[in-house]
């Protein structure tokens, strides 16, 4: 690993101080040299400078764009009162970069025992799949922003949705003896999905799933402690936006 990060680290400190390079270019890779001094996340490293290579973007701006003045005008503004009320019920507590509107970087909130499941090939395209979603993430929160003004529960809820979907996705909660990686992880989006529509299944919903999926059902029920755990601050987050759009029309 050593190695693999020297060379990565001394080809994007050749790409930054070479006036060849464009200099939005230039600046991007000092930006990953610079924030692997603070994640000192590998797989991180490498799934961004695949990223640089391609041209493909991952790098947002602050969500937080409104003045004083202007997000006077905004409906999380108006309904400020309302809405921390709710955060305060669900115990939802803003980091520094939440309550500022920082951009959604998701290796943050990325659990290491989670991460510590995958190995090789596996690993990295983890973290490659993390780059994917934090870019719909931003554009979300983006579009939320527009809508309603920049309110933290956003960024929490996205970043917690987003986070929760990469690891559904690319890591098996179900037993090895189920015939390959891939039919696990496809098995698994079936109780993922029930959820996703419906939060809170009764048990005769759950034996149901099971039944269909053909899991064992401490695994089903291990996933979906799981899910609800992680799921917090994007339910709330749905709920605001739901009340929010009441409000509004209400008027």
């Amino acid at each position: 690993m050593e190695l693999i990060v020297n060379t990565l680290l001394h080809f994007l400190d050749g790409m930054a101080s070479n006036a060849v390079y464009a200099a939005e270019l230039r600046g991007k890779a000092l930006c990953i040299s610079a924030s692997f001094s603070l994640h000192k996340n590998v797989g991180r490293l490498m799934a961004q400078v695949t990223a640089l290579t391609r041209g493909e973007e991952y790098i947002y701006p602050s969500h937080r764009v409104y003045g004083p003045t202007e997000s006077a005008d905004t409906p999380v503004c108006r309904y400020s009162k309302v809405l921390q009320a709710i955060m305060a019920d669900h115990r939802i507590k803003p980091s520094i970069s939440d309550i500022k509107g920082h951009s959604i970087q998701l290796i943050s909130i990325l659990d290491p025992a989670i991460e510590k499941l995958l190995q090789g090939e596996n690993y990295f395209e983890l973290h490659q799949a993390l780059i994917r979603a934090e870019k719909k993430a931003n554009e979300d929160l983006a579009e939320l922003t527009k809508n309603y003004g920049y309110h933290y529960v956003f960024r929490i809820g996205l970043m917690e949705y987003y986070m929760v979907r990469t690891i559904v996705e690319n890591i098996n909660f179900l037993r090895p003896e189920y015939p390959g990686d891939v039919y696990r992880v496809c098995a698994q989006t079936c109780p993922y999905d029930a959820m996703e529509k419906r939060l809170n299944l009764n048990a005769a919903e759950k034996e149901l799933i099971i039944g269909v999926v053909d899991c064992h059902p401490d695994d089903a029920h291990r996933f979906w402690d799981w899910l609800e755990r992680h799921h917090v601050a994007y339910n709330v987050m749905k709920a605001c936006i739901a009340l929010l759009n009441k409000m509004q029309c209400a008027q």
